[in-house]
Formats: C-alpha cells, sequence, structure tokens
C-alpha cells in the first residue's frame, strides 16, 4: 500500500509539471507581504490620479478644442492614459518582483 499516492500527491505532481517555476518559490514572509501590499496600494493611487486628471481634461475638452479636433484629441489623451497606466503596472510588478527576491 506504501506505494499509492493520495490525490493531493497526485495533484502537486501535476501542478509541478504544468507550472514548474512554482515548485522552487518560497513563500513570502509577512513583511515582504505587507511592503507588496504597500507598492500596490502606492501604484492603485498613481493610477487612479491619472485617471481623475484624465477624465477632467475629457471633460473640459470642449471649452477648449474645437469641435472638429475633440475626437482626436479625446482619443490621444486616452491613448496616453493608457501608455502610462501600462508603465506604472509594470514599474509596480518590477518593485514587486525586487520584494519577492530579496525575501525568497
Amino acid at each position: 500500500m506504501s506505494g499509492l499516492k493520495s490525490a493531493w500527491e497526485l495533484s502537486l505532481e501535476k501542478s509541478e509539471q504544468l507550472v514548474p517555476e512554482l515548485k522552487g518559490k518560497k513563500k513570502l514572509n509577512e513583511q515582504a507581504k505587507k511592503e507588496i501590499n504597500k507598492i500596490r496600494k502606492e501604484y492603485q493611487a498613481k493610477i487612479a490620479d491619472k485617471d481623475v486628471t484624465v477624465q477632467d481634461r475629457l471633460n473640459k475638452l470642449s471649452q477648449r478644442t474645437p469641435p472638429e479636433e475633440m475626437g482626436s484629441v479625446a482619443e490621444e489623451l486616452m491613448r496616453q492614459f493608457g501608455d502610462d497606466k501600462k508603465a506604472l503596472e509594470e514599474q509596480m510588478e518590477g518593485e514587486i518582483e525586487a520584494v519577492r527576491q530579496r525575501s525568497g
């Protein structure tokens, strides 16, 4: 009977086969978890601030932009916001990965 594996052991082996990089990862300590949470909150606030700024500029667009240019200007503002958001998310992930490397 010692040759039989439990469902848990079989599941663990299967998960290691599907995602081998998880096998070497260590669990984060509480300090690292807190630091990662803080980083996420900071970047969420930065993204929210940019979003509010863009929404404000979009709302005031009709006051400063000729009607025939409003569509293209609005598209450019949204494209720029998307680029800024993506850059901030990449910075956030880089900082989080640095914390994981230090704690692991």
